[in-house]
């Protein structure tokens, strides 16, 4: 059995209301190529935002909305009522976080992303 994949993702926010695709950390590319069957068992803050800050991270497959969304008022892992966004099934292509500020200061937002295998 593969053990779960954590990779950390950074958007660089300029303005509110603006859809920005987010970095990956490790590999500094705005996508992950899932070459077969994998699946996002969670999403994290990493760190929280500051109060007042919100953020909205969708996912999408070759440059289309899939409809996933991720919520960052949701989504502290010092929060016991978080809500547990996984499993959430992806299969074979390249996959965008594409982050939107909806509320605060514009600030740059990190998050975490537990895959259930290596993304490629």
């Amino acid at each position: 059995m593969v053990a779960p994949v954590i990779r950390r993702f950074t958007a660089t926010i300029s303005a509110l209301n603006t859809s920005v695709n987010a970095v990956d950390n490790e590999t500094n590319l705005t996508y992950i190529h899932v070459s077969g069957k994998n699946q996002i068992l969670d999403v994290v803050n990493d760190p929280d935002p500051a109060s007042g800050n919100r953020y909205v991270i969708a996912v999408y497959k070759g440059g289309r909305d899939t409809g996933v969304r991720f919520y960052s008022s949701s989504m502290s892992a010092g929060s016991a009522g978080r809500v547990a966004v996984g499993p959430i099934d992806l299969l074979g292509g390249d996959y965008q976080f594409r982050v939107t500020q909806v509320a605060g200061t514009a600030a740059d937002f990190s998050f975490i992303v537990k895959f259930l295998a290596p993304p490629q």
